[in-house]
């Protein structure tokens, strides 16, 4: 999916000057900043020191800088330098967007962040929800299956009623062989205490699709894995990808609860291994969310064969 493009070995210096300089806009150069600025180089095969980067001027940049993907991944590198620090400070938000304007990227993510820096907390937090991948696909069952299917996952999901038939579908996946995607995913459910799609407590069921994201990327539920899994997510996703780099960090790293079944928790980032969850996920042959990935032709397969068909790297070396 190519949302981690790696730039000409001549540029990345230039870009390092900008993130470096959107990381002293509030004064400090702060260690989680610099430790993702060192995952960077080590991504790009560039070695640069940092500290004797100099300042580059807005202007300067959009000069070096050509390629209209490179210059949204750079401002999208921005934004992350701005929120890994667990801070988003308004000085660093006023700095990247003297960078996106020369670069000419206006990004919805970039008026979100603002919004954040800004304290504007509820605000922020519906556009980023807004944004979220399982919507159009929840959008997608209520018009193709009407009133009612919403009617019984909405009851499912608090908890009033089960919906038995898919239950009973999802609950057959224990029989599986144990090296299929579909007894994988049973187990990952079971081992975490989570609910299968229809039983109750469970959300509506495209959101296996994230569970699935789990499975085949062998990522962890902890806040280390959450992070991890929506940085591959990122990596794969054709839209919206800063979508779940913006959710992760404001539900781990600001401490903003975006969902009432995860508690918020601040500065749980570790910039390295998410900037190689998100290498890994951009490495997919394709986006598994975007609809027309039938998960239930693949539940029966191989993980294996699965992952191999998507393009997933080993965990150790990807």
């Amino acid at each position: 999916m190519a949302h981690v493009q790696i730039p000409p070995p001549e540029l990345v210096p230039f870009g390092m000057r900008a993130l470096k300089c959107v990381a002293m806009a509030d004064g400090s150069f702060a260690e989680p900043e610099r430790a993702l600025l060192e995952a960077a180089q080590q991504l790009f095969r560039v070695s640069v020191d940092l500290d004797a980067l100099a300042p580059i001027t807005p202007a300067e940049l959009a000069g070096a800088v050509e390629d209209p993907a490179l210059r949204l991944q750079l401002v999208r590198a921005m934004l992350m330098v701005s929120l890994v620090d667990g801070e988003a400070s308004p000085a660093e938000a006023a700095q990247v967007r003297a960078f996106a304007d020369a670069l000419g990227i206006g990004a919805e993510e970039l008026r979100t962040f603002e919004k954040i820096s800004e304290g504007h907390l509820l605000t922020a937090r519906f556009e980023v929800l807004r944004r979220f991948w399982a919507v159009p696909h929840v959008r997608a069952r209520v018009e193709k299956e009407g009133l009612p299917w919403l009617a019984k996952t909405l009851a499912a999901f608090v908890g009033l009623r089960e919906n038995t038939a898919l239950a009973e579908r999802y609950r057959k996946l224990q029989e599986y062989p144990s090296h299929t995607l579909g007894h994988a995913y049973f187990r990952f459910v079971r081992d975490n205490g989570f609910s299968l799609p229809g039983e109750k407590g469970s959300p509506p069921e495209p959101i296996i699709l994230h569970d699935l994201t789990h499975v085949l990327s062998g990522y962890g539920t902890d806040p280390t894995g959450e992070i991890c899994v929506t940085a591959f997510h990122a990596g794969y996703r054709q839209q919206n990808p800063f979508t779940f780099i913006l959710f992760s960090m404001m539900q781990f790293n600001l401490g903003i609860r975006m969902v009432p079944i995860a508690a918020a928790a601040k500065q749980q980032v570790d910039p390295a291994r998410w900037l190689q969850a998100a290498h890994r996920g951009s490495q997919m042959t394709r986006d598994i969310t975007d609809g027309t990935w039938d998960w239930w032709e693949n539940l029966p397969r191989d993980i294996e064969e699965v992952r191999a068909e998507l393009g997933i790297p080993p965990l150790a070396t990807g």
